[in-house]
């Protein structure tokens, strides 16, 4: 039991943390530094100087929820293979989240195109793994959607009540 408060602080100091950084980084985008001009598609735009910050940050904080979720996982695995009597109960579904993942991303993988495009500038892109990366996390987020939405009206319903 005080491990598990443990835990519950622990993430909350870490979400906190992660909540006040992004504070900074969007106060920072949104409010200072609005420089930097450049010439496309026939118009002068004016972007922001951090930018970039802006988007490491968000590369940052979507590789930490995937080492989270896989981690989280993995670890709710382990402990399901050490329950030894029928009075321990077995709790999750993370091999079958690990299979659906693999799934997902493999068959993003083979739906992905590689035919190129155009980009907003009129240049084409037409790096092979660049369009097949885009694609491939395309796929997922549009296939992940799709089943948080279905698992949302499922858990409405009730289907995932436990059992008494």
């Amino acid at each position: 039991m005080k491990t598990e408060n443990k835990q519950i602080k622990a993430s909350s100091w870490a979400l906190g943390i992660l909540f006040v950084i992004s504070a900074v980084v969007l106060v920072l985008f949104f409010g200072f530094g609005y420089g930097e001009t450049y010439y496309s598609n026939n118009k002068n735009l004016t972007a922001p100087h951090y930018t970039g910050l802006l988007l490491f940050w968000l590369y940052a904080l979507v590789g930490i929820c995937i080492v989270a979720v896989l981690g989280f996982g993995l670890s709710n695995a382990l402990r399901n293979l050490k329950v030894k009597t029928k009075s321990q109960k077995r709790t999750g579904f993370a091999g079958w989240v690990f299979l659906f993942t693999f799934a997902l991303i493999a068959a993003s993988y083979f739906l992905a195109d590689t035919s190129s495009v155009t980009l907003g500038d009129n240049s084409i892109e037409d790096t092979l793994w660049v369009l097949k990366l885009s694609d491939v996390c395309l796929y997922s987020i549009y296939g992940l959607v799709v089943v948080s939405i279905v698992c949302s009206i499922l858990s409405m319903l009730g289907i995932f009540k436990a059992k008494k």
